[in-house]
């Protein structure tokens, strides 16, 4: 069974085009064979090449163990949220109950 397709926003596109897009640079900057990059990451040429043109159907996961074969990993889960830090400095309930 073929795995199910991303219906991915142009947001969400354009920036894993632009993450794929730096982690090519970056390939290319330390001289690293594709070949070499996807086998560090435990993935396939192909996968690689889907990476570095954004495909929002490769895993997560893929794109997170190519960042680590190239030395990137390390600071990629910190989020800066502006919103979230103005939210939080405001007084919040203690409960958020669904609406329905």
């Amino acid at each position: 069974m073929p795995a199910p397709t991303l219906n991915a926003t142009p947001a969400v596109k354009r920036e894993l085009r632009t993450l794929g897009a730096h982690l090519k640079e970056a390939r290319v900057l330390r001289r690293m064979p594709m070949e070499l990059v996807a086998e560090r990451a435990g993935t396939t040429r192909s996968t690689l090449y889907r990476i570095e043109r954004g495909d929002p159907n490769v895993r997560v996961g893929s794109y997170m163990l190519v960042l680590q074969a190239l030395g990137l990993l390390k600071g990629f889960g910190d989020i800066e949220d502006t919103l979230g830090d103005q939210l939080s400095t405001e007084k919040l309930p203690k409960r958020v109950r669904s609406r329905e």
